[in-house]
Parts: structure tokens; sequence; C-alpha cells
């Protein structure tokens, strides 16, 4: 226990240390905040985001969306999560699996994805507003009405139309990364890409999502929310060895 002096009402107030320590841990969160300012997921000052907060869009700590309001399965939400999941539950994925000289032996494409890559493709694949986030005075999920391409015209990834989506021009997600059997891709060690610079993450059993290569709070990332600098191509070499 800690005792504090209130200079307020001019007494003794006997606190337990856990919530001194968490109230530390709230001012440390403030740390991670901070990343994102300025970050291209820096909504706070934006006309649609009526909080002026950074991470409302999609955290919240009181009223989290359960998995049935969301559109999720078992464990697919992000922490506290406050915004719907995409609708789109069968998209079409980039099928070109041979390349010459080499087979890419990665196994387990998913046309459904999986969660990680929804909680994106939330905002990304153009279906859902990226303002339907938190709840109304009914506490139902709020339905919003201004979309990504409104903020950025290149930033519809997989763009849905009622359950189906199109991915099949951009880089395979949601999919089991090769365990280094493939010589021209970097292996895995614990769940984690072995980079060629930079170690990077994978999640599930083994699976590269959009996270993989973005960061989504901006820890330390380049462009586009990258974890690694493509100059040079240095992101694509970072797996693909060439």
């Amino acid at each position: 226990m800690k005792t504090l002096i209130s200079s307020r009402w001019h007494r003794i107030v006997t606190v337990p240390l856990s919530v001194l320590l968490m109230g530390a841990g709230l001012l440390f969160s403030g740390a991670a905040s901070a990343q994102m300012t300025g970050s291209a997921h820096d909504f706070s000052s934006l006309n649609w985001n009526g909080y002026d907060e950074i991470c409302v869009v999609c955290h919240t700590p009181h009223n989290a969306y359960s998995e049935t309001e969301a559109g999720a399965g078992p464990g697919q939400l992000g922490p506290l999560w406050n915004r719907t999941l995409t609708a789109v539950n069968n998209f079409a994925t980039y099928t070109s699996l041979t390349r010459v000289g080499s087979d890419i032996q990665a196994t387990g494409f998913q046309a459904d994805l999986s969660g990680v890559s929804k909680l994106c493709l939330s905002c990304h694949d153009g279906t859902i507003a990226i303002d339907s986030f938190g709840r109304d005075t009914n506490n139902d999920p709020i339905i919003g009405t201004t979309f990504v391409g409104a903020i950025n015209a290149n930033a519809n990834i997989g763009e849905g139309s009622g359950l189906t989506g199109d991915l099949s021009n951009d880089h395979p997600v949601a999919f089991t990364f090769p365990d280094g059997t493939d010589s021209e891709i970097v292996g895995i060690t614990a769940n984690v890409v072995n980079g060629q610079t930079t170690p990077m993450p994978l999640f599930g059993t083994a699976q590269m999502e959009c996270a993989t290569c973005h960061d989504v709070h901006a820890t330390a990332t380049f462009g586009k929310l990258l974890r690694v600098d493509n100059t040079g191509s240095g992101l694509c070499l970072n797996c693909h060895i060439k």
C-alpha cells in the first residue's frame, strides 16, 4: 500500500500500489500514441473523427465490439476493438505461385483471409466507412459515411462488392510463409521472418499478413507505414533473396 496526502480534502488517502503502477502504465502508453502523431494513421484532426483522438478509431477502453458484432471469428479481433470488420468473405487472391527457376513453397492461402488482415481491410477494402467506429446513444455500432477513398484515392485495397473482393493484383496475405525450403525466400524462426536487414512478424501459425510488412502503429516506420525502407526495393529484398 502507498499513502498519499490529498491537498484538496486535507486528508490522508491510502491507495493500493497496484493502482499507482497502473496509472504509471497509462502515462507510458502516451509514448505509444506519440509514435502515431503525424503518421498516415493519425486521424485526430480530421472532421469525421469527432473525438480529436488517435486511438479511438480502432480501439476503445469501454464497450468494445464483440466478435459477433464485428463479424469476426474466434480470436480475430484486435485488442478492445472499436469498429466493424469488412463484410467481404470471399476475396479473389493472387494466384501465380510459380516463377522461372523456382517454385514458391507457400501454402494455406485463404479466400476469407484471417482476422489480422481483416482488421486492415475494415478500412481499406472500400466497403466499410472509415468512420464506422464507436457506438450511438442506443449502444448500437455506428455506421459511418466517409470512405477511405475520400481521404486517399489509392488507399482502396481489394475493394469489395457484396461478398467478394479483389486482391488478385496485390501481394498475397493470409498464407503460411515458406519454412526455409525455398532457396529464394529467407527462412523463419519463432514466427518471425529472418529478414536480410530487419526481422518481420508473422501471425497465427506462421501466417504472412498485411502487418508483416506494415506497422499500423508507426513504430519507427518508413513511408506508407512500412517496416523496412523500400529504397532500392529494400522491403522486397528483405524477404526475397535475389
